[in-house]
C-alpha cells in the first residue's frame, strides 16, 4: 500500500533466468532453445535462440540499446539489487513491489521467445506450458503476490485450447495472454480463432494482448525503423490499435458478450477519437459488416479495458469520455522506463486537478479486480506493511 491505497499492478515483468527454459521445458525440447551474445564483447538483452534462430530482430540484436538506456546488467544490478542476483524469483520480486508500495501484481512474458516468424507449431505450445510452468512456481514463492499471465500459442488454435485448458486446470494460472500482432496473417478478429474466445469466455478469465518491441517477426515499424525512439513509439500503442479494432469490427465482442480483453501497455489517451474514428467508417459503410449490433464504443465499454502508465496525464481524457471503470495500472517494472521505486507515489501525484483520489483509487485496486476476477481465495489478503509510508 501506499498513502492508504491498495495497489495492484495489471502489468509488471521480470528479467527471466538464463535457465528458465531448460529448467522448465519438457526434455525432448531443451536442446532447441540456447543463448549467446551475437557477437562477443557486446550486451543484448536476453538473446535467445529457438531451433537455431534468433528470436529476436536484428535491430535490437545488434542496436546496443540496452547502452542507450541505462539498462546494461550493471544498471539493473544498482537499481534492483537481490532481484537480479536471484533470478527475479517470486519471493525478491514481491519485496521489490513493496518498496514501491505495490501489493499485487500480474507478469506478462515471455517477450520475443515464442512468438518469432516461423516458430514450430508444437515447440510454441511447448513453450507456453513450460512457461506456465515457471508461473506456478512464482506465485507459490511469492504466497500469491506475484501472478503470473499464460501465453497463448496461437499458431495452432488447437494447441492454444489445450494449453490454456492445462494450465488452468493444472498449473493455476487464471488468465492469459497473446501479443497484439499478426500471426499467419491472421489478425485477432479472425474467425479461426473463436475456440480460443470460447474456451476464454467460459472459463471467465481476464484475456490481455501485449505488445514488446524487437520482435524477429511482423510487428509495426520492424521494417521501417532502425532505431530505438521510432519504433518504440509506435510498435505498442499502433499494435494495441489494430488488434481492438479488428476483435471489434470482426464481431468477437458481438459473438462472445461475456469475453473480457485488456489491451496493455499502449498508452490510453488515444482511446476515445481512436473509438470515434472507427464507429465513423462503421457508420459510413455499415453493410461491410452487417453482423454488429453496436458501436465500437459500446462494444469497448462493455468487454474492454485499457491501462495507463504512471506519467500518462491523458488518461484523464479517457475518464471525461469514458469513466474511470475500465482502466487499470500498471507499473512496468522492471523495465528501462519503469518509474521504480516511485511508480506508485507518481500517479498519486499525477494531475490532481483532473483525476480525483476515488478515481486513481478505482484504477489501482478496484478495475484490476474487476478485469481478473480472480477465485475467491487465489489472492492473498493484502494489509499495510510497516514501510507502506516512507516514500
Amino acid at each position: 500500500m501506499r498513502n492508504g491505497f491498495k495497489v495492484f499492478d495489471a502489468d509488471a515483468h521480470v528479467v527471466y533466468p538464463r535457465d528458465l527454459w531448460s529448467r522448465y521445458l519438457d526434455d525432448k525440447h531443451k536442446n532447441r532453445v540456447g543463448t549467446k551474445q551475437p557477437m562477443p564483447g557486446f550486451e543484448t538483452y536476453n538473446p535467445v535462440t529457438v531451433d537455431g534462430k534468433w528470436t529476436q530482430h536484428p535491430t535490437v540484436l545488434y542496436g546496443r540499446f540496452q547502452e542507450l538506456m541505462d539498462w546494461t546488467a550493471d544498471d539493473m544490478m544498482a537499481k534492483y539489487g537481490a532481484c537480479v542476483t536471484t533470478g527475479f524469483r517470486g519471493d525478491s520480486v514481491a519485496e521489490a513491489l513493496a518498496v514501491d508500495g505495490i501489493d499485487l501484481c500480474v507478469i506478462y512474458g515471455p517477450e520475443y521467445d515464442m512468438w518469432f516468424e516461423g516458430i514450430d507449431p508444437e515447440m510454441q505450445a511447448a513453450m507456453a506450458r513450460a512457461y506456465n510452468r515457471w508461473g506456478a512456481d512464482m506465485r507459490e514463492i511469492s504466497g500469491g503476490r506475484i501472478n503470473v499471465s499464460g501465453p497463448v500459442p496461437l499458431n495452432d488454435v488447437g494447441r492454444a485450447i489445450e494449453e490454456v485448458q492445462y494450465a488452468f486446470d493444472h498449473l493455476g494460472t487464471k488468465c492469459f495472454w497473446t501479443r497484439p500482432d499478426q500471426f499467419n496473417k491472421r489478425t485477432l478478429g479472425d474467425r479461426y480463432y473463436d475456440p480460443l474466445w470460447e474456451l476464454i469466455q467460459d472459463l471467465n478469465v481476464g484475456f490481455a494482448t501485449h505488445e514488446f518491441m524487437g520482435l524477429n517477426g511482423t510487428s509495426y515499424g520492424h521494417d521501417r525503423y532502425t532505431g530505438f525512439v521510432e519504433w518504440h513509439a509506435v510498435v505498442h500503442q499502433f499494435e494495441a490499435m489494430g488488434a481492438m479494432m479488428a476483435m471489434i469490427c470482426h464481431g468477437v465482442f458481438e459473438r462472445f458478450p461475456k469475453l473480457r480483453v485488456a489491451y496493455l501497455e499502449a498508452g490510453c489517451g488515444w482511446l476515445p477519437s481512436w473509438l470515434h474514428r472507427i464507429d465513423e467508417q462503421l457508420e459510413m459503410a455499415y453493410k461491410e459488416f452487417p453482423g454488429l449490433t453496436m458501436s465500437a464504443t459500446d462494444y469497448f465499454k462493455r468487454n474492454c479495458w485499457i491501462s495507463t502508465e504512471c506519467e500518462d496525464p491523458f488518461v484523464a481524457d479517457v475518464i471525461r469520455w469514458f469513466g474511470d471503470g475500465h482502466i487499470l495500472w500498471e507499473s512496468d517494472f522492471p523495465h528501462p522506463d519503469s518509474k521504480y521505486p516511485t511508480t506508485v507515489q507518481h500517479f498519486l501525484d499525477l494531475a490532481p486537478d483532473m483525476i480525483t483520489e476515488d478515481s486513481k483509487r478505482k484504477i489501482m485496486w478496484d478495475n484490476a479486480l474487476d478485469f481478473y476476477r480472480f477465485p475467491e481465495g487465489y489472492l492473498p489478503t493484502v494489509g499495510e506493511p510497516a514501510a507502506a509510508t516512507t516514500a
